[in-house]
């Protein structure tokens, strides 16, 4: 089973400071659930496709794999302007943001 994100890509990118770790590791899920909740309350596939990238980026650079694929699945189903798989994928994106949440969490 792979883990939801790899802590040790935060290690390489910003040194093992504890403090430092859990700023990035709060900023990283604001931001996420952010465009979460920006693809969920919209229709507009352009906005969509936004969120999704920038949440495909950040989620790839921390390692968080799974994240980053649901991201990249909302972002050519906007770009494709499927908003029917975009809602499709939701509990997917919701699950993924829920394990990372909870792995950060636990690791404070």
């Amino acid at each position: 089973m792979s883990l939801a994100y790899d802590r040790n890509r935060l290690v390489e990118l910003f040194g093992d400071d504890a403090a430092t770790l859990a700023e990035i590791e709060r900023e990283f899920l604001d931001a996420a659930r952010s465009a979460h909740e920006e693809v969920r309350e919209t229709e507009d596939l352009e906005t969509i496709a936004r969120a999704a990238h920038r949440l495909k980026g950040a989620s790839g650079m921390i390692g968080a794999d799974a994240l980053s694929q649901v991201a990249a699945a909302v972002e050519r189903a906007a770009h494709a302007h499927d908003l029917s798989s975009v809602r499709q994928l939701d509990e997917s994106f919701r699950h993924e943001l829920a394990k990372i949440a909870t792995l950060m969490s636990g690791s404070r």
